[in-house]
């Protein structure tokens, strides 16, 4: 049996750039030129990124996962077991079978995408290193079925064999922000729908170039999959919720939720 000595994460790297933010909004398998910028230029190029599932697209729920390991990986657990992922996504104690479960489908799901890249253009024009990758895995990864960590026993151990691509291409751009563990924690269950509510507000907060960011809450609808009205009701609550939290891990200072002449809006000031 392998024995591990857990290492703390002490940071969460948090992607910002755009083939991120398109994957896991449950891109279907073909190819997509994303059109990104560098920051100050008002010129869009064209990066190739066509990803290849075997299973179901990702969610914001894959994310977390995804980044989750990472964090770990980046610590210097090689190997790690499914309560660190867990609780490094913000759960608390060890996953029961109904929280372990999707957490296992989502690594399993993850272990079979393959995806290709090609940033020619983006390197020619703003200098930066070309990053290609064709068929490569998006978590490549092998399991462990019986470890033994900081002397108890776990059945299931995941073996991170590289850094994921993408958190590479984020990383290589500069376009990530880092997070404590406590500012990961997650307020609310980790469903799809808040895990998307969350992945939104982050982006939208650690892109914003002012001091304050103004969200309508028809994009933020429409980011989440909200679409009926009891659902945009009960979601408002849940809005209120991660922002709260946001406030009280000093992401940002305050908000408020406005109404407009045509639409609501939310204003943070950070």
């Amino acid at each position: 049996m392998k024995k591990l000595q857990a290492k703390p994460v002490e940071k969460i790297i948090y992607p910002l750039d755009k083939l991120n933010f398109n994957l896991w909004q449950g891109l279907e398998s073909q190819k997509y030129n994303v059109g990104v910028q560098k920051q100050g230029s008002k010129e869009r190029i064209n990066v190739t990124f066509e990803p290849i599932f075997f299973g179901e697209p990702m969610n914001a729920y894959d994310k977390r996962v995804n980044t989750s390991a990472f964090a770990l990986y980046n610590a210097g657990n090689e190997f790690m077991t499914a309560g660190q992922i867990f609780r490094t996504m913000g759960g608390k104690g060890h996953p029961r079978t109904e929280k372990f479960q999707p957490l296992k489908n989502s690594i399993e799901k993850m272990a079979m995408v393959r995806i290709n890249i090609n940033n020619e253009k983006e390197a020619t024009k703003y200098k930066y290193p070309t990053f290609q990758r064709f068929g490569a895995n998006l978590l490549a990864c092998s399991y462990e079925e019986t470890v033994e960590l900081n002397s108890g026993k776990s059945n299931y151990c995941l073996h991170m064999l590289e850094m994921p691509p993408l958190m590479k291409y984020a990383i290589e751009h500069n376009q990530v922000t880092t997070y404590t563990p406590e500012q990961f924690q997650m307020p609310l269950s980790m469903t799809e729908m808040n895990c998307a509510i969350d992945d939104y507000f982050r982006y939208r907060i650690a892109r914003a170039s002012e001091k304050n960011v103004k969200i309508l809450l028809k994009t933020l609808f429409e980011y989440c999959n909200i679409s009926t009205r009891n659902d945009r009701r009960y979601a408002k609550q849940r809005f209120t919720t991660f922002l709260n939290f946001y406030a009280e891990v000093k992401l940002i200072q305050d908000y408020s939720i406005k109404t407009g002449i045509e639409e609501e809006y939310i204003e943070i000031n950070l």
